[in-house]
């Protein structure tokens, strides 16, 4: 943990008095608050007869009595859970599918930028999969309607789970030249570096160089020397080797005579200059290997996120305190100088939340299983969120302004248990996104879940008053003992058809001596009521019949049930709406985030509509645009079910609109039809054609074109086609469709010779079509060819050539097929 996240003693001080502020604000209203969210999460989980201690300040769970025999209450109850069947209803109507994210460029004429948002689109995929939104989708539903408020926590997490990267480190070195100029034109002549030893020496500047042939011999290689090659002029710019001129007289006797330096730029007279200068150079000095981070999305409710209650948006927070339990050992081993503290332990062996803070909430966000105990080994974590407005809160002017200078952006506390653990410069915004209710004024409301309270109730109390009213209203008999000898009875097996010895008293007969008493008889009112409740229940919840497949009464016919269905949704659109705003905000901040953690080329492993595997990479340096905003590839309207989805595929399979049909054969939509019918056996025509060219495509990019030295054709594909087994139609659509698609285009550049190489294998494919629609046409000519009526004759046997044939004669039709692999399939022209 660096030791900036650990202030000295008197900014911890400072964030103590604000966070205990934060933590006490509300806490009454929180307590009623934290009341009512553990009651519904214990009707959730099934827990029916529980009632709240003013002692304890919790709810009890009242023990289980169904198997007694005691005749009390607890016999007779045995609930029914209509509170988690309806809202798991409203969940899975509404987790369907979950929507895309589509990120748009800052600037659509910005290719920068353009690119980016495409890489957008990709990181919002693997954060999808790194996360299992699916699943973080359903327990933002669920914590909507036990809890209310609803918030996604979103963060950087770094692990060697998530693979590893070289972290490349530099260094700013300074090294020393030595520069060789030209005194007349500032010609640069050389430029050396100096070593370590060299820079000892003291610097040289402005230094004449004159030859000096005691000093250098011609194994010294003077730079300057007029034998060198290297300032040996060039004859056809500067003089004339073979024919020197007048013009030329002077250079050439100051060269061999005079042993002058000639600067190669000028080829003027010059006296070199030389400096020494010191420059700034970035090198390489290590590499080490570090663990790749990945975002991480949570889902949390009001019982471990602590809001103000007056907030109407989230840009009015002052503060956010997040609270949860966790086991010991790892929140030692994530704060390690925490290791041995003596409160902690304290709290940990005692078995129970330390008293400093309010436990109220820890026992409330204990799973409903430990029925009142507290588990050991268990410590809560305080992360607190706070902006630095609220620092105002501190009244000296000094410490406000020592506060915000240390943390500029807020500042998050983190505290185990009470004790300080560290703080960090934070903005609450980027690490926090709170679903807005729009029918709500504030950011809390009352769940969705919390009108189902009653129903549930009221249902429990039906079921145990028809329990106790059916046994109850079993008759009694009672039997007079000198008609029916008890102790007899009482030894005989009793068999169906029985016979056994019964006297009735003088005059009367043998029924006067049993009378049969009921004690209860069930009111006619109680299953209408039932009814009704039900009834109720639907319209609170919204959870239709209709809406799980159920029946309503007047839906009869498919048409009406589809009706019911899409009045049953609607009444959901609200709930949707709200949480694709919430979706798109969050992956506001995701993406951005993504790219501000990348620090290599990420790859994904994917499956494209045709079932191949391909990889998709998302490139460092392809995010260095602006992405300007993010939406969702999402309609107001929920999505569709998978059966609703069948329906809308039979529909269209059976219009006869030639366009509906191309677009339902078209190769990518062969597995949509295949997945939409439901049957894994049915084989659709054409599916193996389009896996097989798919199969191709991959082969074909890991080689390369082969060359055929002919002029016309220089090159080939590497995978042959076969002119005859071949669907050329179906394969030729698949190479176009690839070599159109982004991928494709992706490939012209990173493997330009794989990428020629699906080209010439569709080209391939092209040329068989269109010799088959040339013989096809060939055909046709000869057949009319045939028909057609020569000189002298009319060709129906008419010697006369003006006569016309006969009306109802028909030219001979031609039934030869071409061989070409594509028997009824409609030709490219």
């Amino acid at each position: 943990m660096p030791k900036d996240n650990i202030p000295n003693d008197e900014i911890q001080r400072l964030l103590r008095t604000i966070f205990d502020d934060c933590y006490k604000e509300d806490n009454a209203v929180r307590e009623r608050q934290v009341r009512a969210w553990r009651r519904l999460k214990l009707l959730w989980e099934g827990f029916q007869r529980v009632w709240y201690s003013e002692v304890a300040h919790d709810w009890r769970v009242a023990p289980n009595t169904e198997s007694s025999d005691d005749g009390t209450q607890g016999a007779y109850d045995h609930p029914i859970n209509v509170y988690k069947a309806y809202l798991e209803s409203i969940i899975a109507a509404l987790s369907v599918s979950i929507p895309s994210i589509k990120c748009f460029p800052d600037d659509a004429e910005n290719t920068l930028d353009l690119i980016t948002a495409r890489s957008g689109d990709k990181i919002a995929e693997l954060v999808y999969r790194h996360n299992d939104v699916a699943l973080l989708w359903l327990h933002g539903l669920f914590v909507f309607v036990t809890e209310g408020m609803t918030a996604c926590y979103d963060y950087s997490h770094s692990s060697k789970e998530y693979g590893e990267y070289d972290d490349k480190e530099y260094d700013e070195i300074e090294e020393e030249h030595e520069i060789t100029q030209c005194s007349n034109c500032g010609h640069i002549i050389s430029d050396t570096t100096m070593q370590p030893e060299q820079q000892m020496q003291q610097p040289v500047e402005n230094t004449p160089l004159a030859p000096n042939p005691a000093l250098m011999g011609p194994t010294q290689g003077n730079p300057f020397d007029a034998n060198n090659p290297s300032l040996k002029m060039n004859s056809t710019d500067e003089i004339d080797e073979f024919m020197p001129d007048n013009e030329d007289s002077e250079i050439q006797y100051n060269v061999q005579y005079k042993g002058a330096d000639l600067c190669p730029a000028c080829m003027m007279q010059m006296d070199p200059e030389i400096r020494r200068e010191k420059f700034s150079v970035t090198r390489l000095i290590g590499v080490t290997r570090e663990p790749k981070s990945r975002i991480c999305l949570e889902v949390y409710g009001g019982l471990n996120v602590k809001i103000p209650n007056h907030v109407k948006k989230q840009k009015d927070l002052p503060y956010l305190i997040f609270s949860e339990e966790k086991d010991y050992t790892s929140v030692i081993e994530e704060y390690g100088h925490l290791h041995g503290n003596e409160k902690i332990l304290k709290c940990v062996n005692a078995g129970r939340p330390n008293s400093s803070y309010n436990y109220y909430e820890s026992w409330a966000r204990l799973s409903p299983q430990y029925l009142g105990e507290y588990p050991i080994n268990v410590i809560t974590v305080h992360k607190a969120w706070i902006r630095p407005c609220k620092f105002n809160l501190l009244g000296d002017e000094a410490d406000v302004k020592k506060l915000k200078k240390k943390y500029p952006n807020g500042v998050c506390i983190t505290y185990v248990d009470d004790q300080f653990a560290e703080a960090t410069n934070a903005s609450l915004d980027d690490n926090w996104t709170i679903l807005e209710n729009p029918m709500a004024d504030y950011l809390h409301y009352e769940p969705a879940g919390q009108g189902l309270v009653s129903i549930q109730e009221i249902t429990n109390d039906l079921t145990s008053l028809v329990l106790q009213t059916i046994e109850h209203g079993i008759g009694q008999t009672f039997a007079d003992p000198a008609v029916l000898d008890f102790t007899a009875y009482g030894q005989t097996e009793v068999t169906p058809g029985g016979i056994f010895p019964a006297k009735p008293k003088s005059g009367k007969s043998l029924n006067d001596g049993f009378m049969e008493l009921k004690t209860a008889t069930l009111s006619q009112e109680v299953m209408p009521f039932s009814t009704q409740v039900q009834s109720m229940a639907q319209l609170t919840s919204g959870a239709l019949p209709s809406l799980f497949g159920g029946n309503m009464e007047g839906t009869e016919t498919a048409s009406q049930y589809s009706m019911s269905r899409a009045q049953a949704l609607q009444r959901q659109q609200n709930t949707w709406k709200m949480f694709t705003i919430w979706w798109k905000r969050i992956f506001g901040k995701v993406i951005p985030l993504f790219i501000k953690e990348m620090k290599d080329d990420e790859r994904d492993v994917q499956r494209d509509k045709q079932g191949n595997f391909i990889n998709t990479m998302i490139r460092k340096s392809e995010v260095e645009g602006r992405i300007g905003k993010i939406e969702l590839d999402a309609g107001d309207t929920l999505p569709l079910t998978w059966s609703a989805r069948k329906d809308v595929i039979e529909k269209l399979l059976q219009n006869s609109n030639p366009e509906i049909i191309q677009i339902l054969t078209a190769p990518e939509n062969r597995r949509l039809i295949h997945e939409s019918l439901g049957i894994p056996e049915f084989y659709v025509p054409g599916e193996d054609d389009v896996t097989k060219q798919n199969a191709e495509i991959t082969i074909l990019l890991n080689s390369m074109p082969i060359e055929t030295g002919d002029m016309m054709n220089p090159e080939i594909s590497s995978v042959e086609i076969d002119p005859v087994f071949d669907n050329h139609n179906i394969e030729f659509e698949c190479c176009r469709k690839w070599i159109c698609s982004e991928i494709g285009r992706q490939a012209k550049v990173d493997n330009e010779q794989g990428y020629r190489n699906v080209l010439l294998h569709g080209k391939m494919h092209l040329q068989q079509i269109q010799m088959a629609a040339m013989q096809q046409q060939q055909m046709e000519q000869q057949s009319v060819s045939t028909n057609k009526p020569s000189e002298g004759n009319s060709g129906d046997g008419n010697p006369n050539p003006g006569q016309q044939s006969a009306p109802n004669s028909k030219p001979k039709q031609n039934t030869q097929t071409p061989i070409t692999g594509d028997a009824n399939v409609p030709t490219i022209q």
